[in-house]
């Protein structure tokens, strides 16, 4: 019996307007009536994870960060970080990559320079990431005066053109992706799997009572850690590989599905 349903956002929950459908929510409320916990497992920041789990109906507790944050939607409850050497070498490599656009993630902070943050101002609609965002074109002098560390990195790159290789060489790192145009970087045993049996873990469930959603690489691990692993029809066929089910894409109420699915 399914007693808790982990959701992604981008590709899973979210639509392709970046929208969580009527459908998506009444399958969530519905899972919660029946005594199943539902919540929010993304590669997007914490602050963002919080909103949209309130946006969805879903539980309080959420993973965030691609695994690196667990939060109650008010504060974190668990942090994973790179290790400072680490986060300094990749820090400094990517940031002589040029043209790629960079997202930071330095705890519960983003950091983007100013430039990236003014495109993302005018594509990426999300006002829980903009109102914690930080302009900066200095990220290393900026963690450093704040005594930030590095939680994740994102880069939004076309991965031939760009040594990824030498990011995945650092010590105490590991890489994913989220799509086929860009990079997750987080601590070597992060990722949405370890965020979600420290929630499973609070809620008193088990990996194997819990079905996981998702539909990229960075879903992998959660995928094969799970009783039930479902996939987006929307989703890379290796990331199908892994699932037991493969619900509709998210552009025909996939989540719907993958959710009413777990209540039979």
């Amino acid at each position: 019996m399914i007693k808790l349903i982990s959701l992604d956002l981008d590709g899973t929950l979210l639509d392709p307007k970046g929208q969580i459908t009527a459908a998506s929510k009444a399958a969530i409320a519905k899972a919660r009536a029946a005594g199943v916990r539902v919540v929010i497992n993304t590669g997007r920041d914490c602050h963002e994870a919080a909103w949209f789990a309130r946006e969805a109906g879903c539980d309080a507790l959420n993973a965030s960060t691609g695994g690196g944050i667990v939060s109650d939607g008010e504060r974190t409850l668990r942090r994973w970080d790179v290790d400072p050497a680490a986060a300094r070498r990749a820090l400094e490599l990517v940031l002589g990559w040029k043209g790629m656009e960079l997202l930071i993630f330095a705890g519960e902070q983003s950091l983007v320079s100013t430039a990236y943050k003014r495109e993302l101002e005018r594509y990426y609609p999300f006002p829980a990431f903009h109102a914690h965002a930080v302009a900066t074109d200095d990220p290393i002098g900026y963690m450093e005066a704040h005594s930030l560390p590095l939680t994740k990195l994102h880069g939004e790159l076309d991965p031939a053109r760009y040594p990824i290789e030498e990011l995945r060489a650092i010590e105490g790192v590991f890489l994913t992706t989220s799509s086929s145009h860009d990079f997750e970087l987080v601590a070597a045993g992060v990722n949405k799997a370890r965020a979600l049996a420290f929630i499973a873990a609070r809620y008193g469930v088990s990996l194997e009572d819990c079905a996981a959603v998702g539909d990229s690489e960075n879903d992998l691990e959660v995928l094969r850690a799970v009783g039930l692993p479902i996939a987006m029809g929307n989703a890379p066929e290796n990331v199908k590989a892994a699932a037991a089910r493969i619900a509709p894409p998210n552009g025909e109420e996939g989540v719907a599905w993958a959710v009413l699915s777990c209540l039979e």
